[in-house]
Parts: C-alpha cells; structure tokens; sequence
C-alpha cells in the first residue's frame, strides 16, 4: 500500500483476515482495509465512513500497548476528513498520529505521515508551508523509504505548479524549473527502484507540465509510456487519472497543430468534465487552466475568460471552505478572486501582474490579521457570556428552590384548609341526624319513667300505657332514622379514603353498560319531563372496576337531574341530557372518552373550582351533603386512573368529560 501497488495488497489483506483472532490486530486489519479501500476508490467519501473511522480510532486509543494500531486507524480517518474538505481536523489527526509513531520509534510511519501531511497541505491551499516543509524533509532523504520521498517531490511540485500558474509565470520561470526538476527527480527515483505506479505518476505529471510550460517533444514520450503500459491501479488511486491523459492527448494534438477543430476538442472534453461533477474538479482545473494559458494564441479569448471566471468560482469555494464562519472574510475572498480575474485579463496586456498580487496578497494579511483579533474578542465575549449564563443558571437554581420551598407551604395551607372545610361541613352535616338521635332518645328516657312510675303507684290505665307505646314508636323510629343517615354520611366519607378496599378490575362491554344506565333512568327522566338521549358504539370492550364505573355515570345522572334540571321555568327550552361514548386513541395510550351534557341552570362561575371539594354544595343543609362529585373524582382519578373534567355556563348547562384507560 505505501508504494500504491493495490493490485498486490490487496489479495496479501485477503489471505490474512481468516488467521486473525487477537483484537489488536483485527482493529488493525479494518484500518489497513479501510484504508485499501479508500486508497482504491479516490472519489468515495461520506459521512457514514467517516463515522465508521472515529469509532475505529476510538477503540484502537482503548490498545495502551500497541498505539501503532491507533496511528494506522488515524490514516483513512484523515484521507476522509481531507476528503470532506476538513482540512484543519486532518492535519489534527496526522499530528496525533505523528506524535504516536514518534513514540513507538516508528521512523518509517512518521516519515509517511508527513508526507501525507503534504498532501493535505496541499488541497488546503497552503503551498508557501508546504514547500518549506517538504525542503526540510528532503533535507534527510537518504534516510527515507523511496515511495515517501516520491510523494515529498511530487507534493512540492503540485505546490510550485499552482503558484507558478496563479501568478501566469513563463515557461522559464524558476517556479516551473523547479516544478519540471522535481518531477523528473521523482520519476528516476521510482524507475530505479522499480515504483510502476509512481512511474506512471510520475509520467502523467511530467506530460502535462512539460505541454504547458516545456516543449511538446518531451512531453510525447511520457504519454505513449502511459498509453503502452495501461498505468495499473494508479486509475483507480487518482480520481480522473484517465481524464488527465486525455486531456495531455488533446493539448498535444493541438500544441502540434493549432487549427479550430484541435481547439475545439479541448472545449468539448471541458463541457464533459464540468457535467462529471466534483469527482474529477482537478482534471478539470487542469484542462481549465489550459484554456486560459492558451486562449489568446488560439485567438478564443472568450472562451479563456469563460474559463478563468469558472477557475476563480472554484477558488473561491475553497476560500469559503476554510474561511467557515468567519462572515466578514467572504467579503475579502470574493475581492480577491474578482482582482485575481482583473490582473489575469491585465496580464495578457502587460507584465504587472506581479506587483498587482503581492499588494493585493499584503491587503489580505491585513484582513487576516483584522479576522484573528476579531476571533480572540469573540472568543473573550462569549467565555464572558458562558459566566454569565452560568451565574444566571446558579441563581435560577436557587429561585427555583426557594419557590418549590413555597409550593410545598402553600400546598399544606391548602390541604389544612380543605381538611378544616371537610370538618366543617362533616360536622354541620352530621349535627342534625345526632341531634334528632339524642332527642328522641330523650323522650324515650322521660317516657320510661313516667311509666315506671305509674307501675309503682298503680295508676297504670290502658289508654295512658297505649299513648307511651305510640310515643315510644315514633322516638325510635326517629332515632333509627338519624342514625341510618348518620351511617350513610359516614360511609360516603369512607369512599374518600384511598386506603379503602378497591373493587377489582374485570373484562366488560362499557357501551352495554351505557345502555342498561339509559335503560334504569328512562322512566325516571320521562316522569321529570327530561329528554335522557345517548350516541353510544356498537360495543367498547374495556377492563376495569366496571361497578365503579357504573356509580360514577349515575352520580353523574343524578346531579343532572336533580340539580342541573330541577325547577327549570316553563319558558325555558324543553330539559335534555345527552350522553356520548367513544373510543380515543391518544399519545398515551387507547382510552375510553365518555361525555355526559345538560342544558339546565348550570353552575356559577365563582363555585366551579370548588365542585370537587367535601361538603361543598349550593344547598348545603337543605338537600344533599356535597360528596358526590368528591367520590365521583376519587374514583376516576385514583381507582381508575382516569381524568375528569366538569365546565359550566349560568343559564345554559353543564358538560362532564372522562377520560379512562382501555386497560
């Protein structure tokens, strides 16, 4: 893989994956995999694989023993961010991967990683770096493997062509001496170590370069080398490799002999690979940038315009991509590519074109230079608005406190209010049955002396015994009635007590039990003059506590009747109850929804948030004791675990809703 010859890694990868079994060495056979398979496939590159390479670094990091599994796990994970244009995390994961190696006393791993490193460099447009770079290292070249040295030369030499062609440099320019030099230093070194892939690199360079800026005689030997051997993998390796040469084909046809139709065939392979889209950008800059040398001696000077404005869109794409959020410097780079344009059209007019980029490059220094002090106040604000946010996040945590602190004082006010309410109304309820309870047996006490006294002075008569005996009937039965109602009050209370016994669930029809509920009332409400209507479903299968059910819709019949229908005026609109099932599918699960409406006198508006409450009613002492809608909440709420909800109009009725569980 280090000297791109896949035809043979690939097949030796094969063979060893059946003998791995230790998990070190299969984290490192998936990075040596993934990386063949990127290497193979120069156009392949997503997000998915890039997620597949942070979780492959993540567990190889988890090796303490073996951190060069991790530095070859960090390889596709930088060919991918490179690849997705994040060329800042890529040079961030060669260095970590660099510092591993060094380490590990892997010499040979960091030297390819810095040649990597060029690369990079190189597509992130840092070409001045990159060549410094690559001077120090060939500065230790003898030390070097011949496949990195290789692509340390061919790194540079991409560097001096770009800067070489920005700057429209004659052939004998020193940047395209140097350029062509390390080309050919390349190609004798990949010749004399047998390197057939670099060979071929080496070859496809050399022939553009050399119809560029060179003579087209020593560009054709490179060509036919490259038509007679087929290249290899190096098609598979570089994206548009195969484009590349027929693009040095085309231009020499026509270096050769520049007639229209020549011409136009590099126009046409233009139009082609601008439809092929991003996989093949760099052929096509290359063929762009031949147009725009070009133009003028082919006497098409609009179609070289055409394509130096397309170049420039392309530069400035890349300057937007490692800009990313600085706003202000979008500005500055499209400056630059609209004056990198004006001084390319000036270039073909007159030769200041050089002193036009370097005050224009010293411009952009400046705005540099502006966007890092900016950076480094924005980055003081917002750690200045992280504290702040963190001293507001403290201070709401300490507010929320304090507030639950009162939520939890208020709430005891309330159940201390509600139970003082609840004694109250228990006691006044409970006063007039003891009361009449005690007086009759006060009777029963005087009447039981007289008669004992009677008995002792013999004056017992018939008709006095008859009138004790009628007298002593009816004070029983009075206290038989005020402690009957006494117990009835007491037990009402008791179905308030979640500590009460609960009915157990079972499986029943609801709408059969709706029916037999119409059913029981029909006569009833017939006799109250009331219209008792309903719209129930065919069937509601429902498990649940279906007695329970059943008090709760006829509480709420009762209260319907008997107070929300009761001493309605002749004038008013003929009294009706309209009671509705239906099933409700809801985000927390199937229910049951039943709605029971009456267009009676209805409540007042300051006695709705009460309604609920023990002991609470309109006619308390005269009818009722105010415990029906308390059990009825009770029940629903605690029992079944269900919802209700109770809204009313003065003068124009009352709608109940429940809401309950299926299940």
């Amino acid at each position: 893989m280090s000297e791109m010859d896949l035809d043979r890694a690939a097949p030796l990868l094969e063979s060893l994956l059946p003998q791995i079994s230790e998990p070190g060495d299969q984290l490192l056979a998936r990075a040596l995999h993934l990386s063949l398979h990127l290497q193979s496939e120069a156009s392949r590159g997503d997000a998915l694989l890039l997620q597949e390479a942070y979780d492959l670094c993540q567990q190889a990091a988890a090796l303490v023993d073996d951190p060069l599994v991790e530095v070859l796990a960090l390889f596709p994970l930088a060919e991918l961010q490179t690849r997705l244009r994040l060329h800042h995390a890529a040079l961030s994961s060669l260095e970590r991967a660099l510092q591993l190696s060094q380490r590990a006393q892997s010499q040979n791993l960091s030297d390819q990683l810095q040649a990597v490193r060029g690369r990079i460099m190189a597509q992130a447009g840092m070409y001045e770096e990159l060549i410094k770079n690559s001077d120090a290292l060939l500065a230790r070249r003898a030390q070097m493997r011949p496949g990195t040295v290789h692509r340390i030369l061919n790194y540079c030499a991409t560097a001096c062509f770009v800067l070489a062609d920005e700057q429209l440099a004659p052939p004998g320019h020193p940047l395209w001496l140097r350029c062509r030099a390390h080309h050919l230093d390349a190609l004798q070194l990949a010749q004399q170590h047998g390197l057939q892939e670099d060979v071929h690199l080496s070859s496809l360079n050399l022939a553009y370069i050399e119809l560029l800026a060179g003579d087209t005689a020593d560009a054709r030997p490179h060509i036919e080398r490259l038509l007679r051997t087929g290249a290899g993998s190096v098609w598979r390796q570089i994206a548009g490799a195969r484009q590349a040469l027929q693009l040095s084909q085309t231009l020499l046809a026509w270096r050769e002999h520049p007639d229209a139709p020549r011409w136009q065939a590099l126009l046409d392979l233009e139009a082609e690979l601008a439809e092929a889209g991003d996989g093949l950008r760099f052929a096509h800059e290359y063929l762009l940038r031949t147009i725009v040398r070009f133009g003028e001696a082919a006497g098409d000077s609009s179609s070289a315009l055409r394509c130096s404005q397309r170049l420039l869109s392309f530069q400035r794409l890349r300057l937007q991509a490692v800009a990313g959020t600085l706003s202000r410097a979008v500005d500055d780079v499209f400056q630059l590519q609209r004056v990198r344009l004006e001084n390319e059209q000036l270039a073909r007019h007159g030769g200041q074109l050089e002193q036009s980029l370097a005050a224009r490059n010293a411009e952009l220094q400046q705005t540099l230079s502006r966007l890092q002090a900016e950076a480094s106040i924005r980055r003081a604000a917002e750690a200045a608005l992280q504290q702040a946010n963190e001293e507001l996040e403290a201070r709401v945590l300490a507010r929320t406190a304090s507030l639950e602190e009162a939520l939890r004082t208020v709430m005891q006010q309330e159940k201390q209010l509600a139970l003082g309410r609840m004694v109250v109304g228990m006691a006044h309820e409970l006063n007039t049955p003891l009361g009449n309870a005690r007086m009759g047996a006060s009777v029963i006490r005087d009447r039981a002396q007289e008669l004992e006294q009677w008995l002792q002075a013999g004056q017992l008569r018939r008709q006095a015994l008859s009138e004790t005996a009628s007298s002593l009937q009816q004070c029983s039965s009075l206290v038989d009635r005020s402690l009957e109602s006494a117990s009835q009050l007491i037990q009402r209370l008791k179905a308030l007590s979640l500590d009460s016994e609960q009915e157990m669930a079972q499986d029943f029809d609801a709408s059969a039990l709706m029916h037999r509920l119409i059913e029981l009332n029909q006569a009833r409400c017939q006799a109250a003059g009331i219209d008792l209507a309903a719209e129930l479903p065919a069937a509601m299968p429902m498990f649940g506590p279906m007695q329970s059910l059943h008090n709760v819709v006829q509480e709420l019949l009762d209260n319907a009747v008997d107070h929300g229908l009761k001493d309605r005026s002749a004038a008013a609109a003929p009294a009706r109850i309209q009671l509705r099932l239906r099933r409700d599918d809801g985000a927390d699960g199937e229910a049951l929804s039943l709605s029971l409406e009456d267009n009676g006198c209805g409540i007042p508006a300051e006695a709705l948030p009460r309604i609920f409450d023990p002991f609470f009613s309109g006619r308390l002492g005269s009818e009722g004791a105010g415990l029906g809608l308390s059990v009825v909440r009770t029940v629903v709420e605690e029992l079944m675990q269900g919802q209700i909800r109770i809204d009313s109009e003065l003068g124009r009725g009352t709608w109940v809703r429940l809401r309950l569980p299926l299940r």
